[in-house]
């Protein structure tokens, strides 16, 4: 693989990288070969260093809900550390993140920007 030597726009962020990651890989589906296609675009893209940056930005918001049920297991019924309050933090938080991703999803991709608004305002728990 050859990346770019030096970023061709420095100073972005992970985040801006990783949306810019997962749209280049978007429009990869469509080629014959899609996996090719994807490196060939990320390799236009990015340096090296900017494709490990976007790709853990992206692995750090997946959700190991495997993991997360072998430590609530470990756990067992003792709710009373902090290490339980977490598990059950985090586990409502991702119930809530894919309820939202739901709302949002159904929304269609002509919705107007007051309909995303409302249907967040639903998700308990999203709004102070």
């Amino acid at each position: 693989m050859t990346f770019l030597k030096d970023s061709s726009n420095p100073g972005r962020t992970d985040w801006e990288l990783a949306r810019l990651a997962v749209h280049l890989r978007g429009y990869a589906k469509y080629a014959d070969d899609p996996e090719a296609d994807a490196a060939q675009r990320l390799e236009e893209a990015f340096t090296q260093e900017e494709v490990r940056r976007a790709d853990a930005f992206l692995e750090a918001g997946h959700q190991d809900a495997d993991r997360l049920a072998a430590i609530a297991a470990r756990l067992g019924n003792d709710t009373a550390t902090d290490e339980a309050w977490l598990v059950q933090q985090l586990a409502t938080a991702w119930m809530r993140l894919d309820e939202l991703r739901d709302r949002i999803d159904d929304g269609g991709s002509l919705m107007a920007n007051t309909h995303v608004a409302s249907a967040i305002d639903y998700v308990r728990g999203s709004r102070p």
